[in-house]
């Protein structure tokens, strides 16, 4: 099952940053350029200078001009058509009239039913508009327009550059819609295939479905959160709430045991700052720092709405009601099982568990095994959290399920760490938060607390973001122990991350932290442990949990979709070729006829 997650994942690589207008529209005038000479190199005729820069002169008005007014037209009268995004749909039409025009000219003198590949580019072209239209630019009832719109420049600009095969206009557009109806009809044939698997298991169109995944991805619209409600369901899970209370100091440690996806901003994929910015100012006129771990769940625990926020939010406030703050102790352990090290904040009668197997990567924990490593802990403390600190990102896509041999390494370790924790102390507990424009970096920031212990200092950094590159992890670990020995301590310190989602944009969906500006993290990650150095000061402490009813994708919905989505593409990739130059076949021949 990992690897239908792996063949899913891939393919985001056909998602691309647009270039510039302005080197687009230079690109759409040399290609036409280009294609100008061309025609003359095959139709025989003579070039010099002159007749070289005539040529290309002809392909720029056969070519460019009709783009351009076409990419230009559709973002006047409709704005929404990005001029970048439109510009771009102009090179791509110029590229296609452009192969088809030169084939029709270099083939028409030893074939001449080749005349009427110009119409076949005609076509393909029409379907290219309107689907781009219809699925990537969300334009449903506006899209036949502008397609057939680009559709008649370019024919007009045909017939006045001297190219026309046909005597006049009207003979030539009854060709060009008999094309681009052949063409329109075999495509909806196959979508209309395509679709009975989507309709089956997802309950909507796959055309529907890549349309409402394009205008998300390109728009921030949430028309997919529909589709998720219809195949989501409801589950019972838990939410953990630590509060440290200081003079200076007023913190919140949170764990949803969700999962912040499936992407930008759909589901729960902006949760983490949501639930920061829904508690921040909480009961207190105090700004107060709110870091929200990253719970032990898989994709199948992705809420199905944004606006399921309202649950975890409200479970949040529920458990803040059952603390109760006062002076406590700490004790902090570590240990190492297999491939798996675990660390423990034992505090008065709570504990703060994470787990990692950095430089491997664990993606995400199973919420039933995050269930048995509580209850194991609850042996030793009343109450008890368990984070996936999410801090190695290999590219490897995969998860620990229940009756992994990971998981039981982490059940070891769990008993393990308490079986050989030292005695409690007091403590010193200081946090800052700080943000940086990173797109590897989510809204909710990076944010560090210290726990002081006489000279020894523990540190966690959580950064709102989806993993870490393991080698930038270790820079991270070895910088805390640095600013630790700065500040007269020896300091251990790890980084987590919250598996944010939704930093999962055009870019791709694996862009951990640590693929960019790494020396900016590290600058706001020294003055954030500066400025938690100076507020270390005794707090009390209490904590509570609380469960709560959210819709989510449910067991096995994550797989199911995967598998639906590689079933498509792997359908259209056999069957599109077949169907398009099937459809040109047939259409050349009927043209023939005509």
């Amino acid at each position: 099952m990992q690897e239908v997650k792996k063949e899913t994942l891939a393919l985001t690589k056909y998602f691309m940053s647009l270039p510039h207008p302005a080197k687009t529209t230079f690109m759409i005038a040399a290609v036409s350029f280009l294609f100008g000479v061309l025609f003359s190199i095959v139709r025989s005729k003579a070039l010099g200078p002159f007749e070289i820069l005539a040529s290309g002169v002809g392909g720029v008005f056969l070519l460019a001009f009709p783009a351009l007014l076409s990419s230009l037209g559709l973002f006047l009268m409709r704005r929404k058509a990005i001029f970048r995004r439109s510009v771009f749909l102009g090179l791509l039409t110029v590229l296609l009239y452009g192969g088809f025009y030169l084939a029709a000219f270099a083939l028409t003198p030893i074939w001449p039913a080749a005349a009427n590949m110009v119409f076949v580019g005609f076509g393909m072209s029409f379907v290219l508009w309107y689907f781009m239209l219809f699925l990537a630019f969300d334009f449903r009832k506006t899209a036949f327009l502008f397609a057939t719109m680009q559709l008649v420049l370019f024919a007009v600009f045909f017939l006045a550059g001297g190219y026309g095969v046909t005597a006049n206009l009207q003979d030539m557009l009854v060709k060009v819609y008999l094309a681009s109806f052949v063409f329109l009809t075999a495509l909806y044939a196959l979508f209309y295939v395509i679709s009975a698997p989507m309709k089956k298991n997802l309950g909507v169109s796959s055309m529907d479905a890549l349309s409402m995944f394009l205008s998300q991805w390109l728009y921030g619209e949430k028309d997919l959160e529909e589709a998720f409600e219809g195949i989501g369901e409801e589950v019972e899970t838990l939410v953990w709430m630590g509060s440290f209370e200081g003079s200076k100091n007023r913190c919140y440690f949170v764990v949803p045991y969700i999962h912040f996806g499936p992407f930008g901003n759909l589901g729960g994929s902006e949760f983490t700052w949501q639930i920061a910015d829904a508690l921040t100012h909480e009961g207190e006129r105090q700004k107060r720092d709110v870091f929200v771990f990253h719970g032990m769940a898989t994709h199948d625990f992705n809420p199905v709405s944004s606006d399921e926020i309202h649950n975890v939010v409200g479970a949040c406030k529920r458990a803040i009601r059952k603390l109760r703050p006062k002076n406590a102790k700490m004790a902090f352990s570590t240990c190492r099982m297999g491939t798996v090290h675990a660390s423990a904040f034992h505090i008065d009668d709570a504990a703060f568990l994470s787990y990692s197997r950095a430089p491997r990567t664990t993606e995400d924990v199973n919420f039933g095994l995050g269930l048995a490593l509580m209850e194991k802990a609850k042996k030793h403390v009343a109450n008890a959290c368990v984070v996936d600190e999410h801090n190695a990102e290999t590219g490897d896509i995969s998860s620990v399920e229940v009756g992994s041999p990971i998981g039981f390494e982490m059940l070891d370790a769990t008993g393990k760490i308490f079986a050989s924790e030292k005695k409690q102390a007091k403590y010193l507990f200081g946090c800052a938060s700080g943000n940086i424009g990173l797109d590897t970096v989510g809204r909710n920031g990076i944010k560090l607390a210290l726990f002081k212990q006489g000279k020894v200092m523990n540190a966690i950094v959580l950064a709102d973001s989806n993993g870490i590159v393991p080698a930038f992890r270790d820079d991270i670990v070895e910088l805390l122990s640095h600013l630790g020995t700065e500040a007269g301590c020896v300091c251990r310190g790890e980084i987590m991350t919250t598996d944010t989602h939704q930093i999962n944009a055009v870019r791709g969906v694996l862009n951990p932290l640590g693929t960019e500006h790494r020396g900016d993290v590290m600058i706001l990650i020294r003055n954030l442990f500066k400025q938690a150095v100076s507020k270390l000061e005794e707090v009390k402490f209490s904590s509570a949990e609380e469960r709560f009813r959210i819709k989510v994708f449910g067991t096995g919905q994550s797989a199911e979709i995967s598998s639906t989505i590689n079933a498509v593409v792997a359908v259209l990739r056999l069957a599109l070729p077949i169907i398009l130059i099937a459809s040109a076949l047939l259409l050349i021949w009927a043209l023939g006829k005509i």
